[in-house]
C-alpha cells in the first residue's frame, strides 16, 4: 500500500489506483464533472511527487493549457497513483 494525501487527509490505496476513484471512495472535496478531460471541474494542485502520478495525455494536456494557473496543475479524473503523493484542489 501506498498513501495520497489529499487535501491534508491521509489515505492508504493500492499503486495503479486511479485519482478519481480514490477521490470517490473517501469523500474527498475535489469535484468531478465530465470525468473526461473536457471541463476542468476536478483541477488538483499537485503539492509534491508529481512523477508519482501517470503522465497527462493529450486530452488532459488541451485542457490544462488553457485552464491551468500553474505547471503543478492536473486533472484528477485521468491521473493515476503510482506511489506516494500529495495534492490539494487547486485555487
Amino acid at each position: 500500500m501506498i498513501t495520497a494525501t489529499i487535501a491534508g487527509r491521509t489515505i492508504e490505496v493500492a499503486a495503479g489506483t486511479a485519482l478519481q476513484h480514490i477521490c470517490d471512495a473517501h469523500d474527498t472535496p475535489v469535484t468531478f464533472g465530465c470525468r473526461a478531460a473536457r471541463c476542468g471541474a476536478c483541477m488538483i494542485k499537485v503539492i509534491s511527487s508529481a512523477d508519482n502520478l501517470t503522465p497527462a495525455g493529450p486530452g488532459e494536456r488541451a485542457v490544462l493549457d488553457v485552464l491551468a494557473l500553474s505547471p503543478d496543475c492536473r486533472l484528477a479524473c485521468q491521473a493515476t497513483v503510482l506511489d506516494t503523493v500529495t495534492i490539494d484542489v487547486a485555487d
